[in-house]
């Protein structure tokens, strides 16, 4: 691959607060790989994800610069604001694309607007947003009055948007935003789920047989599972009643993930009578989940839509069926529109209607392998890095006024 001179190529700064966790670098990897851009990430040296500390280490073969900088409130999004790097970072790589990861009314998005102010004025400054809640303005974190200043402020300052969903960039309309908004999912490696040669890469090598499963988890196949965080707008609660309404013999249940309705989970397992065929387990390190999910037949993400909180997009949804899993999701927020009809879905808050699903799920073996094969493909053509980087560089040229690849450059 040949790459035009430095001078020719498009400069971006990314500024993302997950970028310290290795396997969320992927899309800058993706990005990298493209001739045309000359590219630079900063991530905080520290950030807190699923309750645990991450430090930012460099790979050590990225095809971009990797920076840090030194963060306050590590772990909270949209409060979280770089103490040190930030600055330096757009000074140093004078971007023509300065990309904030960062929802527009974060004060990293704020920070980050000022600094490119005094030090990269003719950047083009895109945002982020996963929020699908604050059509009015109004937010769920205080002061409300101060985020929705800093988000009015981004849609003046910034020349684009990108959002995780439709129905994202739809609340984003509602705004009032009328600059352009580029629709980018989340995405995973498909490299780290093999897909299974006998059936034309359409469904994922299940690397943990029955038996593996059972040496795991201590439980008999088949195997329901649910992953994240165990906070009440998870839905958690549900699950576990879908699951004792099945008929005898029981599926067994996983429950992987930290939070506040741990202990009170646990009490209704054992309140129900399924406490002996159900774990849970603590978070498992983001480079595990594959082999996590590969060992879970029926993946389910029963979130309920609050005041204050639905659904924006739910990663374990694509994670699930790139490990080929059958997933289970209610109809809260984005989740419908991720899955397709690649998934099962029932209405939120109707543990019935999810029991019948899962029930589904474990007895039609048709049903199984065409939703497995279906999540998988679809994966493979939305929710890739490489999907997503693909998407990306038409849409920074657009934003420059430029129709052309440098010279030099290779598709």
């Amino acid at each position: 691959m040949t790459r035009p001179p430095a001078e020719g190529r498009i400069r971006v700064l990314a500024v993302d607060h997950t970028a310290g966790i290795a396997p969320f670098r992927q899309k800058f990897a993706a990005l990298a790989a493209h001739p045309e851009l000359d590219l630079t990430v900063l991530a905080p040296s520290r950030w807190v994800e699923n309750y645990r500390e991450v430090r930012a280490l460099p790979c050590g073969d990225e095809a971009y610069r990797f920076t840090t900088g030194g963060v306050g409130w590590p772990g909270y999004e949209n409060r979280a604001f770089f103490y040190s790097g930030l600055g330096a970072a757009i000074r140093r790589s004078r971007p023509h694309i300065l990309h904030l990861w960062e929802e527009p009314f974060s004060v990293i998005a704020l920070q980050a607007m000022w600094h490119a102010s005094l030090w990269a004025k003719e950047a083009q400054v895109v945002f982020c947003s996963a929020d699908n809640l604050s059509g009015d303005f109004h937010y769920a974190y205080r002061p409300s009055w101060f985020y929705a200043a800093v988000e009015r402020l981004a849609h003046r300052r910034c020349a684009a948007g990108t959002a995780i969903s439709e129905e994202v960039a739809e609340v984003l309309r509602r705004k009032g935003l009328s600059k352009p908004i580029e629709i980018v999912p989340l995405a995973l490696d498909l490299a780290a789920y093999p897909a299974s040669p006998e059936s034309g890469g359409e469904d994922i090598a299940r690397r943990a047989s029955p038996e593996e499963a059972l040496a795991q988890f201590g439980l008999a196949s088949p195997i329901i599972g649910y992953a994240g965080r165990l906070l009440h707008q998870k839905g958690i609660d549900l699950l576990l009643r879908a699951v004792a309404a099945l008929p005898r013999p029981r599926p067994s249940l996983v429950i992987v993930g930290e939070g506040p309705e741990r202990q009170m989970l646990e009490s209704l397992a054992s309140e129900l009578g399924i406490g002996a065929s159900t774990r849970f387990l603590p978070i498992v390190p983001h480079e595990a989940v594959p082999a996590l999910l590969t060992a879970i037949d029926v993946l389910v993400l029963p979130s309920r839509t609050m005041p204050t909180w639905k659904e924006q997009f739910g990663r374990i949804l694509i994670e699930g069926m790139a490990a080929g899993c059958v997933v289970v999701g209610s109809s809260s927020g984005a989740i419908p529109d991720v899955l397709g009809d690649a998934g099962l879905i029932f209405p939120e808050e109707n543990w019935r209607a999810l029991a019948a699903e899962i029930r589904r799920a474990i007895e039609d073996p048709e049903l199984v392998g065409d939703r497995r094969a279906r999540g998988r493909r679809r994966v493979r053509e939305r929710y890739t890095w490489d999907a997503v980087a693909t998407q990306m560089v038409p849409f920074y040229r657009r934003l420059l006024g430029r129709t052309s690849r440098p010279k030099g450059s290779t598709p």
